[in-house]
């Protein structure tokens, strides 16, 4: 548990970037456009919700390893109007960054088990999106 500990200021930057994730993935479900609108605001939402329930339980394990939830937000490049193209690339190179992150962390995790099992399945979820987000822009 102790090396856990030590993941404390990392699981804080995932929990900054969890919560841009949530800004990130509303923001793009406001703009979007076009004749397929409908079912994308339905994605982006549900990739907040997701980042929301990351960040959730991000926070809880902060906790319960001692330490303190950021209230910080990772800063958010916002360019203006974008194509869908643009955002989804966007999107793609977030998750991608944030995954490359999470199995950096789950090698450190150490013996804490629960610390693991949660990377894991963040990790499983991260890597559905990247897989989602490919897709998109797959033509």
């Amino acid at each position: 548990m102790a090396k856990a500990k030590n993941l404390i200021p990392h699981l804080n930057k995932d929990l900054e970037r969890e919560l841009a994730q949530i800004v990130r993935y509303l923001h793009h479900s406001f703009i979007v456009k076009g004749p397929s609108r409908g079912p994308l605001v339905g994605f982006f939402r549900q990739q907040a919700q997701e980042s929301m329930d990351h960040a959730v339980k991000l926070g809880e394990k902060i906790t319960a390893l001692g330490g303190h939830p950021t209230v910080n937000v990772s800063q958010i490049f916002e360019p203006g109007d974008q194509t869908l193209e643009e955002m989804l690339k966007e999107d793609l190179k977030a998750e991608e960054e944030a995954l490359k992150e999470y199995n950096k962390h789950l090698k450190e995790a150490g013996d804490d088990v629960a610390l693991r099992v949660l990377l894991e399945q963040i990790i499983f979820e991260e890597q559905t999106h990247v897989e989602e987000f490919r897709k998109y822009l797959d033509r």
